[in-house]
């Protein structure tokens, strides 16, 4: 068998389902929204003075938001999530020592910059999105570390995922995100591009 006695499997289980199981309250979302404006005020000064994050206005019709809306909490937000966060990283429950959280943090970081790296090369080849710019990837990063630390306080897969998915909406729809995951691409095969107001 791959995994042995199947260990890692029982484990990455058992993390999925602590995260899950670990909901939202509103200490957690206090700390959400904190790890938001923390985001927020480093990486939109950065973003807009580098030339990587652009002001726009790319909000469709309601039914197009909607459904792009909920594509996009699903993946990147859920998936990646469920990945680079809880499969990843020890659960707060396990008690794991500081420093060996340290390390897999810096682990789950690393992977999580080279997928975005990977995604670039292959998904979205040819679309000139950007996802291996360092201007992106120091982006990418800061928000990997905000999860990273508002897991490991909480536990929670929904906390992680709305942070994740309210910052990709944010890039998407308010500062160049749209445009540079090809909108145009996708309007050609047949979806409905917004209109980008700059």
């Amino acid at each position: 068998m791959l995994f042995g006695d199947g260990f890692v499997l029982r484990l990455v289980a058992q993390r999925l389902a602590e995260a899950w199981a670990t909901g939202l309250t509103w200490p957690m979302g206090l700390q959400g929204l904190a790890g938001l404006v923390l985001y927020g005020l480093v990486a939109l000064p950065l973003g807009l003075k580098s030339g990587f994050l652009v002001r726009q206005n790319a909000i469709a019709g309601p039914l197009e938001l909607g459904l792009d809306a909920l594509r996009r909490c699903i993946a990147p937000a859920l998936v990646e999530e469920a990945v680079f966060r809880v499969m990843l990283l020890p659960h707060p429950s396990e008690a794991v020592p500081g420093d060996r959280w340290l390390l897999w943090s810096t682990v789950s970081l690393v992977v999580f910059i080279l997928y975005h790296i990977a995604l670039d090369k292959t998904l979205y080849s040819g679309a000139e999105a950007g996802l291996a710019d360092p201007r992106f990837l120091a982006l990418a990063g800061g928000l990997g570390l905000v999860l990273i630390g508002l897991y490991w306080m909480s536990g929670s897969l929904g906390l992680v995922v709305l942070v994740h998915w309210l910052v990709v909406l944010a890039w998407i729809y308010g500062f160049g995100g749209w445009a540079r995951l090809g909108g145009a691409a996708l309007a050609r095969r047949g979806h409905k591009a917004p209109e980008v107001d700059r």
